[in-house]
C-alpha cells in the first residue's frame, strides 16, 4: 500500500500523509538537525580561526589573555567559585562582619550618588548579566516592575537601593561576603521562629539594611535584608516573614531574578531623581570609608555633580 494518496480537488492534487510519512519525515528531519549541528561544530574552529586571521590583518587584534575572564564557560566558573566560598562562611564569620559593619559613620552621601557609583560595579557571580554594571540591573528591575503596574512608591524607592550593599567591593572586599547565590541558614535554626531568630549567611543585603535601616519603614527594612533569601530560608519564617513575603518578596524576585537581563533600559537614573528626593530628600550616612574615600575626599566627591552624563 502506497504511503501517499493523490485525491483531485477542484482539479488540483491533494496529498494526504499517513502515519507512517510523518513518522518517516520527523526521522529525517531529526537526522538533518543532528548532522547540521555535527557540521557546525567542526566548522566552529577553522572559521573562527580564519576570521582571527583576517580581522588581525586589518589590524585588529587577538585579545584572549589580556583579561582575566576570557570566555563564558570561564566566567560561569568563576560564579560558581565566588559562590562555592560563600558556602562555606562560618558562623565566626558573619559575627565579623556584622560588626565590621556597623562601625562609625563618617560622612554623608545623596543617594543618587550612591547609585551612580553601581555604575562601577560588575557583579562576577550574576551569570545573566555578565558584565552589565548594577546600574544597568537596578534600572531593569525598576522597569520591569512598573511595567507589570506595581505602583507602590516606597516599594519601588527601597528597590532602587537595594543592591547597595555591592559598593563594599569598591573598598576590597572579598566578593563571596557580597553575593553568593543567596542566602542560606547558617547553624542551627528553629523552624517558624522567624527570620530575625535566625542565622544565615552574610551578603550585601546585610550590609544595605545596616546602612538604610534608620532611613525606612519596618516593611522596607525587611525588604532590604531578606530580598537574596533561598527556598532553604522559607521553613524559619514566622507569620510576619510570610505575610510580607508574600506582598514584597514574591513581587520583588519575579523581577530581580528573572530573564530581564538583556534589554536595554529606556530610563536613566536621573528620571528615577523625583522618586529619590521624595523617599530620600537628605544625604544619608553611608560608610564612605567602605566606598574607598578617604576623609580628604568627602567634601569633593559630594561637590561632584555626575547626573548631567549619560548613564
Amino acid at each position: 500500500m502506497s504511503t501517499l494518496e493523490f485525491k483531485s480537488v477542484a482539479g488540483l492534487p491533494e496529498i494526504k500523509s499517513s502515519k507512517a510519512t510523518t513518522k518517516s519525515i520527523k526521522v529525517t528531519t531529526k537526522s538533518i538537525k543532528a548532522t547540521t549541528m555535527s557540521l557546525t561544530r567542526s566548522l566552529t574552529r577553522p572559521v573562527r580561526d580564519f576570521v582571527g586571521r583576517k580581522l588581525h590583518e586589518r589590524g585588529f587584534y587577538n585579545i584572549r589573555g589580556l583579561g582575566e575572564i576570557t570566555t563564558i564557560d570561564e566566567f560561569r566558573e568563576r560564579a560558581f567559585a565566588i559562590q562555592r566560598r560563600s558556602r562555606k562562611q562560618t558562623l565566626d564569620d558573619v559575627a565579623r562582619l556584622r560588626k565590621k559593619y556597623e562601625q562609625p559613620i563618617i560622612g554623608e552621601v545623596p543617594v543618587e550618588r550612591l547609585l551612580e557609583l553601581l555604575a562601577q560595579i560588575v557583579d562576577p557571580t550574576n551569570i545573566f548579566l555578565f558584565c552589565g554594571s548594577q546600574l544597568t540591573h537596578t534600572l531593569q528591575v525598576l522597569e520591569s516592575m512598573e511595567k507589570v503596574g506595581i505602583t507602590d512608591k516606597e516599594f519601588l524607592a527601597t528597590t532602587l537601593i537595594h543592591d547597595l550593599g555591592k559598593l563594599a567591593i569598591l573598598k576590597d572586599e572579598d566578593w563571596e561576603n557580597i553575593e553568593g547565590g543567596g542566602k542560606i541558614p547558617l547553624g542551627r535554626n528553629v523552624p517558624g521562629s522567624g527570620f530575625a531568630n535566625c542565622t544565615f549567611t552574610w551578603d550585601h543585603a546585610d550590609i544595605v539594611h545596616a546602612r538604610f535601616k534608620p532611613y525606612v519603614s519596618e516593611n522596607m527594612q525587611w525588604v532590604l535584608n531578606w530580598h537574596s533569601i533561598q527556598p532553604a530560608c522559607e521553613p524559619l519564617m514566622d507569620a510576619n516573614d510570610l505575610a510580607l513575603y508574600e506582598k514584597y518578596y514574591k513581587p520583588f524576585v519575579r523581577h530581580d531574578r528573572t530573564f530581564i537581563f538583556h534589554h536595554l533600559p529606556k530610563k536613566r537614573l536621573s528620571d528615577y531623581l523625583p522618586l529619590l528626593k521624595e523617599f530620600f530628600p537628605r544625604p544619608v550616612l553611608f560608610s564612605l570609608a567602605m566606598i574607598g574615600l578617604g576623609v580628604a575626599s568627602v567634601r569633593e566627591f559630594l561637590n561632584t555633580g555626575l547626573m548631567s552624563m549619560a548613564i
